[in-house]
């Protein structure tokens, strides 16, 4: 290859986790969009491509060698579309704008505020870290689409009401919390035990067979996770969370 074309190259890597990272605030914007037009099933499955587009960006920008400051701030802006003002957008159009529209302001505000706080912490913390710090943005998104494309359309009630509320506020209080959270970027295929294998081959089945159980499950577990995780750290008498290795997002 010519010593141009290789330089040439060089100056544009950048391009390809930047233009995924656009990818990704598209489909935070788009989600918006359906939820404010009452298309809340596409508006949760936009929330769930930029989750995995979010995963991909990273991981491109480290192969190709192409991280940046500019690249750091960007995707960090992007998730607060994606993660943060489109999840409490669909939450609040969802079961909050008929029956309680000034409360379901304040819990959705709420959620911002707390993926607002917990982006910023990701941005301060230290790179190497094994686990999360607190319950990352995108895991906290996934709780909220998965919710709404399992029960796209309801009629608005007080239970549902209820619902949004402790979601909502609990999310809010996870993302802040100290509590660890598994990091799948510690997850390499090469890597992968057995019963890794099995229990990922059971919930990509689980999906395949019926898409809105499956991610429900699946964002069930995650988010209980961390507090599960937590109780039986506090019952053995563990390190403290705030003396481990952990990192943000």
């Amino acid at each position: 290859m010519k010593p141009e074309v290789i330089e040439r190259w060089h100056r544009r890597r950048f391009l390809i986790p930047n233009a995924v990272t656009v990818a990704n605030l598209f489909c935070g914007f788009i989600s918006i969009i359906y939820s404010a037009s009452g298309r809340y099933e596409k508006a949760a499955v936009a929330i769930g491509i930029a989750i995995l587009l979010d995963g991909l960006d990273g991981r491109l920008a480290r192969r190709f060698n192409a991280t940046s400051k500019f690249g750091v701030e960007f995707d960090s802006l992007s998730d607060f579309i994606s993660f943060g003002v489109a999840p409490a957008m669909l939450m609040y159009q969802w079961c909050f704008r008929t029956p309680a529209d000034e409360f379901g302001v304040t819990v959705s505000f709420l959620y911002c505020l707390a993926a607002a706080g917990r982006l910023a912490r990701f941005n301060l913390a230290k790179a190497g870290a094994l686990n999360f710090e607190g319950m990352p943005t995108p895991g906290a998104a996934g709780m909220v689409a998965a919710i709404i494309h399992f029960l796209p359309v309801v009629e608005p009630s007080r239970g549902l009401i209820v619902l949004g509320t402790v979601t909502m506020t609990g999310l809010a209080f996870l993302m802040i919390s100290t509590m660890e959270f598994f990091s799948v970027k510690r997850i390499k295929v090469g890597e992968m035990t057995k019963f890794m294998i099995v229990f990922l081959g059971f919930f990509i089945a689980m999906i395949w067979y019926d898409s809105a159980r499956g991610f429900l499950a699946l964002a069930c577990l995650y988010t209980f996770s961390g507090p599960i995780a937590a109780i039986r750290k506090k019952m053995k008498g563990d390190v403290p969370v705030e003396e481990r290795k952990v990192v943000g997002q």
